[in-house]
């Protein structure tokens, strides 16, 4: 069955938190070897059943949905997986469907926490020109990424090449995201998934947190 993908034109982002977020350092574009790509046509069947999802909106019941090609920022979403509060996201795997249009085009995934604070991110030259599902996987895991539990993922396309991240309005199947954060106007949310171990914080971590939570409580009184 084809996959359609509609173009966007002209669909403001919409955000709760921020317009924009400020861009990350973008210093960590991995090197050839600490990293390996898969990409699926996006016309094709995906596969399913990578272990350690953390959260996953990758479904595509009813096509794609596409803004214009374009270099910088071309979007970000939120996202809350099924890990505790407090924890963090080794990533081993990282999945999401677009590309860029020029080969060798180079992407930067910039990870935030809830409170749109810049955490992490990676970058990779992606080999062929055109869309695709693509799976990125973290040959230098682990700790060579690590990313909070919820938070925003905004990607971003290097000078000299243009790329797309595809949307659809299709829910997530693990964790959860507001459809009315980042996107496109309609409800449309951007595809992706973060696979990998979640890290728990060190028991004198875990002990500030839970002061903390119990501080606002008290404040909440």
């Amino acid at each position: 069955m084809t996959k359609t993908v509609l173009a966007l034109a002209g669909l403001a982002l919409a955000s709760s938190a921020s317009a924009d977020l400020i861009s990350g350092p973008q210093t960590n574009l991995l090197d050839a070897g600490q990293y390996s790509i898969h990409a699926s046509p996006i016309d094709g069947p995906d596969f399913a059943g990578v272990f350690g999802t953390a959260y996953s909106n990758m479904a595509n019941s009813a096509g794609y949905s596409a803004f214009a090609a374009a270099t910088g920022a071309i979007g970000f979403d939120d996202y809350d997986s099924i890990g505790g509060v407090g924890t963090t996201i080794d990533v081993s795997t990282f999945r999401f469907v677009g590309g860029v249009q020029q080969a060798g085009g180079i992407m930067f995934f910039d990870f935030y926490d809830a409170s749109s604070n810049f955490v992490d991110s990676f970058g990779v030259s992606l080999t062929n020109a055109g869309n695709f599902i693509y799976t990125i996987t973290i040959t230098a895991y682990p700790g060579s990424v690590i990313v909070p539990d919820a938070g925003f993922l905004q990607v971003t396309v290097a000078a000299g090449f243009t790329g797309q991240w595809f949307l659809n309005a299709d829910a997530p199947t693990v964790g959860t995201s507001n459809p009315g954060v980042g996107g496109a106007a309609g409800g449309l949310q951007h595809k992706f998934e973060i696979n990998g171990d979640y890290v728990v914080p060190a028991p004198a971590s875990a002990a500030l947190l839970g002061l903390g939570g119990l501080a606002a409580t008290r404040r909440r009184r």
